[in-house]
């Protein structure tokens, strides 16, 4: 992939925000905090950055790749004195549309204004309400001089990050964990339900994996009041309504409304597709052709020296054949997967442990590739929820009791959820994991919007799609964007439109599932978008490294772990059990690749608790 990154033309973009307020100290003397949160941002924004601050509050925004001119949160002044001031993380689709809206008319300067410009004007035109009007994915915080409040907001789908914990004079609040957990007004704990969260990868509504710390729930605005008060106001949410459309009108209108959400998505030719050779990927890369003219710039990532047991390739070059695509294929030397530089550099990306191990590095250095040719990344993540690529028919789905994907671990003996089967059986059981698993399940099965009419199978459908966009791709769709993010690349997921989102929810599943196939609509619509052989492929998972020195790599690392009496993991682990699988390597196998992630989970929540110097209280 010999190119080089066109000049700079779009303007709407910035990424990794954070801030402080607080009535009890003048922030104005504050610079080596302040100055440590821009410093802290840079995992996630590696780009310029710049702070503003008064007496009461500071504010911090670092750049994107696809910003170009001076970052800083942006200000609005009236009558000689700011009335607001905003930080934005993220990409906002409607930018130019909103500035003609607010009638702001043309910037001064050389530069076009900034999403976080366009977001102060928006909130001092239409307070909150500006949420609803905002199209894209990006969280933000608007600082209201003239009534000391603090907004924050967070997108439909929460793919952009936004933490925040109270301290005795104010708020604190990151786009990364580590921000929060890194100030020195903050002590950073883990109490039993912090551990359950972490263990399990299920975080309730609005809480992080610490305590004390939360999140802006999604498609939500919190505005915090000087008396100390937070009041919340979700802006959107699903709706179940009947479905009146025939089988072609539905196919003509999801047609449209992923065409719209991809050139939405587009930026120039610096926009690249993560192209694994898959029905959804491939999509992505046909409608950029379509809708562009241009040759598709996509990028894979594959294995040197080894085989992956998903055989990826020969569709991938079916689809850079088809597009004349202009491919990079990113070869990860095992070398690279272990350089210790690059995995602490995927740990720091993550906010949270994960047992996925490779699968974290690989696509992190797929990012990192392609940084230096794209600023922009599509990935096809979320079409199966859009499209029904879940399930089959209504008669092969069975009433759920807990979470899909872990009923399906379940049946390879994995009880609490993938990666936890080196955590001590004694510590779940005083912890109630499955009591919080159900509590967690039930709340967010109350929310699942349904008809008073449907079916129990029908309603089934609607808790599998629910649940996966709320719950599971937290574990997917923003781990990518994330490890992204660091790398340089802007991630965007075009399958991740709300309004697209709401349309197929009512699809009924007759229509998504028609000939015996899933996903049957998207299959439809892709005819001329990508090639025979990738039409009717099965849907395979992101490959993993299956390798001897890997997994020698990963023993040795749980030897090592086991011998550090200091470690703050030995807490909460079955030592023995561990002990067992540092004896035998064969334990890694176990379930295929679960045995593996049971040990690359207790590395990374080791290292995590380091990291942020978490002090557990269990």
């Amino acid at each position: 992939m010999a190119r080089s990154r066109r000049p700079w033309a779009r303007w709407d973009r910035v990424a990794g925000i954070a801030g402080w307020t607080d009535g009890q100290r003048d922030l104005t003397h504050a610079d080596a905090e302040v100055t440590g949160m821009l410093t802290g941002l840079r995992v996630r924004a590696p780009h310029d950055g710049g702070t503003w601050s008064e007496p009461r509050a500071a504010l911090v925004q670092r750049g994107d790749p696809v910003r170009r001119g001076p970052v800083a949160p942006a200000t609005v002044r009236e009558d000689g004195r700011t009335v607001a001031v905003a930080v934005c993380d993220g990409h906002l689709r409607n930018a130019a549309a909103l500035w003609d809206a607010l009638g702001a008319g043309r910037r001064p300067g050389p530069h076009p204004p900034s999403a976080s410009e366009v977001i102060a004007r928006a909130y001092l035109r239409w307070g909150t309400g500006l949420a609803e009007r905002l199209e894209g994915l990006c969280s933000f915080a608007v600082w209201d001089t003239r009534s000391g409040d603090l907004v924050l907001g967070r997108d439909r789908f929460g793919v952009r990050p936004l933490s925040w914990i109270r301290t005795p004079g104010g708020v604190v609040f990151a786009s990364d964990v580590a921000v929060v957990t890194a100030h020195p007004m903050v002590t950073p704990e883990a109490d039993a339900d912090a551990l359950c969260a972490l263990l399990t990868l299920m975080r309730e509504d609005g809480r992080g994996a610490l305590s004390g710390v939360n999140e802006v729930p999604p498609a939500t605005v919190l505005r915090f009041t000087p008396d100390g008060a937070v009041r919340a106001r979700a802006y959107w949410s699903l709706e179940a309504h009947e479905h009146v459309l025939d089988a072609d009108a539905t196919a003509k209108e999801a047609d449209r409304l992923l065409r719209a959400s991809v050139a939405a998505d587009i930026e120039d030719d610096d926009t690249a597709v993560l192209l694994s050779g898959g029905l959804d990927s491939s999509v992505l890369a046909g409608l950029v052709a379509t809708g562009t003219g241009r040759r598709p710039v996509t990028g894979t990532v594959s294995f040197a020296r080894t085989t992956s047991r998903i055989p990826d390739r020969p569709f991938i070059e079916d689809v850079v054949r088809f597009w004349d695509c202009d491919h990079e294929d990113v070869v990860v030397d095992i070398d690279q997967v272990l350089d210790p530089a690059t995995r602490e550099e995927v740990l720091a990306a993550k906010d949270y442990p994960t047992p996925w191990g490779d699968k974290n590095v690989t696509p992190y250095l797929l990012s990192r590739s392609l940084a230096a040719h794209c600023a922009v990344g599509l990935s096809g993540e979320a079409a199966d929820t859009m499209f029904g690529g879940l399930y089959g028919d209504l008669d092969g789905v069975p009433e759920l009791t807990t979470f899909p994907w872990l009923e399906q671990a379940r049946r390879f003996g994995v009880a609490h959820g993938i990666g936890t089967g080196l955590f001590h059986p004694d510590l779940l059981r005083v912890l109630d994991v499955d009591g919080y698993l159900e509590r967690v399940f039930r709340t967010a099965l109350d929310r699942v919007p349904v008809l008073p009419d449907d079916s129990p199978g029908r309603r089934t459908v609607r808790q599998i799609d629910h649940l996966t966009v709320t719950r599971l791709l937290e574990q997917t769709m923003l781990h990518t964007e994330r490890l992204g993010a660091a790398a340089g690349v802007q991630m965007r997921f075009p399958f991740a439109d709300h309004a697209l989102y709401t349309f197929m929810y009512n699809v009924p599943v007759a229509m998504k599932f028609t000939g015996g196939r899933t996903k049957s609509i998207l299959r439809d619509l892709a005819r001329d978008l990508v090639p025979p052989s990738v039409l009717e492929r099965r849907k395979s998972t992101f490959p993993a490294l299956y390798d001897d020195r890997y997994k020698a790599f990963v023993t040795r690392r749980l030897r090592d772990l086991l011998d550090d009496p200091s470690a703050p993991v030995h807490a909460v682990t079955d030592l023995d059990a561990a002990a067992r699988v540092a004896d035998d390597p064969r334990l890694l196998d176990r379930g295929g690749w679960f045995g593996r992630a049971d040990v690359e989970m207790l590395l990374q929540l080791d290292a995590w608790l380091r990291r942020h110097q978490v002090r557990l209280r269990i």
